[in-house]
């Protein structure tokens, strides 16, 4: 029994004491780490503007791709639908412009967007993905349509980060760290190095890079999350 003390007691101190770094905190930071549901932030028309044209550049296509193809429920985060998302948009689609259709969600779900004066932004972002759904190219199209002067720098460098399913070198890891890095992010970029499964198998200097990070006294949910464990 004291050996098992000792050994949870030990875990516990090293948790405690292991060294955490700075980790920039956007505007957009609770699209990670918040709760869409209670998020005031992304009901704002121009944030809404914003990450639309984000998620248009870096191609809605890369982030539906397994949403589309799936028969399952739509679950976002803690968020549950039991519709496939296919329906769930040309629901939104057709509720929004035949607003006497008596199904008590499509109501209270357009009531909210019109109570929150982003109805209209919100029934573009519909139509949008329903183009992407429905058209061959429609995502890269859509891509070539995206507002420079609006998109997010630093959400799509994420984006592009987080989700590149290309094949990794060391270069790239490299790039990826220094990219994190220069934008603040150096708790994500830590845990890119040594808590990353996509990571773990290229052959690098790890411990060089690490030293170059910031340390911090507080520790501060990251962007990029350890997915070993």
């Amino acid at each position: 029994m004291t050996i098992i003390i000792v050994f949870f007691a030990s875990c516990i101190w090293q948790q405690e004491h292991r060294q955490i770094y700075v980790e920039n905190k956007p505007l957009f930071f609770e699209l990670r780490n918040g709760n869409w549901l209670g998020n005031e932030w992304i009901r704002k028309t121009e944030n809404l503007i914003t990450v639309h044209e984000t998620f248009k550049k870096y191609g809605y296509a890369n982030l539906l791709t397994y949403q589309v193809t799936s028969h399952e429920p739509t679950i976002i985060q803690d968020i549950y639908i039991n519709k496939k998302i296919g329906n769930l948009i040309d629901s939104l689609e057709l509720s929004y412009q035949n607003p006497d259709i008596l199904d008590k969600y499509y109501i209270e779900f357009w009531n909210r967007r019109i109570k929150e004066k982003n109805d209209s932004i919100v029934y573009q972002i519909i139509k949008d993905i329903k183009f992407v759904i429905s058209k061959k190219m429609g995502s890269s199209l859509l891509a070539l349509r995206a507002n420079p002067n609006i998109v997010n720098d630093t959400l799509l460098n994420l984006m592009n980060i987080e989700f590149n399913s290309d094949s990794l070198k060391c270069e790239d890891v490299i790039d990826n760290f220094l990219k994190l890095r220069s934008l603040g992010f150096h708790q994500s970029a830590y845990n890119l190095l040594f808590e990353n499964y996509r990571y773990q198998n290229i052959s690098m200097n790890r411990d060089s890079l690490r030293k170059t990070l910031k340390k911090a006294s507080i520790y501060t949910e990251p962007w990029i999350k350890d997915n070993t464990k």
